[in-house]
Formats: C-alpha cells, sequence, structure tokens
C-alpha cells in the first residue's frame, strides 16, 4: 500500500506547491510510481501541469481532490491502485474552521507523514509554527504519525539566517508530544523554479543540470530514506 505524505503550511507563500511537485518528480525518477493529490482549491499544481499542454511532461500522475474527507477517499483509493507513494499538496490556512484548514486536517488524517517546508525568517517560523496545535490534535489520533520539516527558499550566501536556520527551526517548533525531524536537505532560493511552472516541468526536467536541480534529487534521497523506515516500522 502507498505511503502518504501531506505537504503543509499554513502560511501561503512557503513553497508547498513547489516543493510537492517537484519531490513527486524526484520519486519517478527514482522509479516509483507517485501520485500527486492537488488538494489546495487553488489548484496551482493542476494549472501547473496544464501548462504543459496534451502531454503530461510531470512523469506522474496527478489528480484534483481539494475535499475534506481526504482520509477516507485516499486509503480506499490507495488500496486500489499501485501507488508506492501519494503526495497530498495541501492549502494554505484561513480563517479559524476555514474550509482550508479542515482540508489540511483531513490529508494530516490520511497521512503517514507530514513535510512542512519553511523559509528560514523569524517570522516565516512564527508563522508556519501556527501549524503546531493541528499537528498535535492529529498526532493524538495518529501516535505514529511522523513530521518532517524543510528548510526552503533559502538564500545564497554565509548570512546569518542561513547559517542559523536550522538551530532556529528547532528552537521554533519544539513542542511536547511531537516529534520533528529537521531534514538534512534545504532548498535554495533559484530563478530556474520560479520559471519551470510556466513550461509545466519540473525542475529536473527544465534545468536537469543546475544547482536546483541537485538540491531536489539530494531531498528525494533524504525522502526515499524516511520511507524507507516508515515502511519497515509499518511492517
Amino acid at each position: 500500500m502507498a505511503i502518504i505524505v501531506a505537504v503543509a503550511n499554513q502560511k501561503g507563500g512557503s513553497g508547498k506547491t513547489t516543493t510537492c511537485v517537484n519531490l513527486a518528480g524526484g520519486l519517478a525518477e527514482a522509479g516509483y510510481r507517485v501520485l500527486l493529490v492537488d488538494a489546495d482549491p487553488q489548484a496551482s499544481a493542476l494549472g501547473w501541469r496544464r501548462n504543459g499542454g496534451e502531454e503530461n511532461l510531470l512523469g506522474f500522475d496527478l489528480v484534483a481532490l481539494p475535499n475534506n474527507t481526504l482520509h477516507k477517499d485516499l486509503p480506499s483509493l490507495a488500496s486500489r491502485a499501485d501507488y508506492e507513494v501519494i503526495l497530498i499538496d495541501c492549502p494554505p490556512g484561513g480563517a479559524q474552521r476555514s474550509r482550508s484548514d479542515d482540508i489540511t486536517r483531513s490529508a494530516m488524517l490520511a497521512a503517514h507523514a507530514v513535510l512542512i517546508p519553511v523559509q528560514p525568517s523569524p517570522l516565516d517560523y512564527q508563522s508556519a509554527a501556527s501549524m503546531l496545535p493541528l499537528l498535535q490534535d492529529t498526532a493524538l489520533y495518529k501516535p505514529s504519525l511522523k513530521i518532517w520539516l524543510l528548510i526552503n527558499r533559502r538564500l545564497a550566501g554565509n548570512n546569518r539566517l542561513a547559517r542559523d536556520a536550522r538551530d532556529s527551526a528547532k528552537a521554533f517548533f519544539a513542542t511536547d508530544g511531537l516529534e520533528m525531524k529537521i531534514l538534512e536537505s534545504e532548498i535554495g532560493a533559484r530563478s530556474a523554479l520560479a520559471e519551470s511552472p510556466a513550461l509545466g516541468q519540473t525542475i529536473l526536467r527544465y534545468a536537469s543540470g543546475t544547482v536546483a536541480a541537485y538540491e531536489f534529487r539530494k531531498l528525494t534521497e533524504e525522502i526515499i530514506h524516511c520511507l524507507a523506515t516508515q515502511n519497515h516500522a509499518a511492517s
């Protein structure tokens, strides 16, 4: 049965869709059968694929399901299909008890792991930390839920924010009852990542030899290791 990973952050502009699409492309490139679920009512991932025209240039399947019943729908879908990994692109947050938050909550209940891309700045950490109550509530029902945090859109150079990104993230997201892993992989702010969606391609196809593609391949390798650990624990 497929391992389900929700890519979530209630802060808009954190790079959820970019992370989700390019990670799906990396997993497909590595030989995994991948389904990406666009659960965002804005349908950014779906628009990304449409930009490629009739040909699917992404290399994996994609379906739009912006529903708050994902925890019921996806396990059934996974049992009927031969996907090995299902990634969920969650929507940004809204007002309390908004439809978007209900969708994210449902995605987390469906998931084996939650991947949180976050930009390395105190304001972004504070905004992303608003997810902690939601994660805690979900963990009550799914104590085996894994939480992975990805430093995303890191600025180039030896600046203080870049140097302290991991330590700052650990401090902001340290919460009793939640075991959170700060991924070793980090994704930089690269112009090619902003260009590839217009052509309906992942960074691995659009600019395969760039640093951006290298970083997503390294992230893919780390996620594969995490998935293998998850599979072993579930068996």
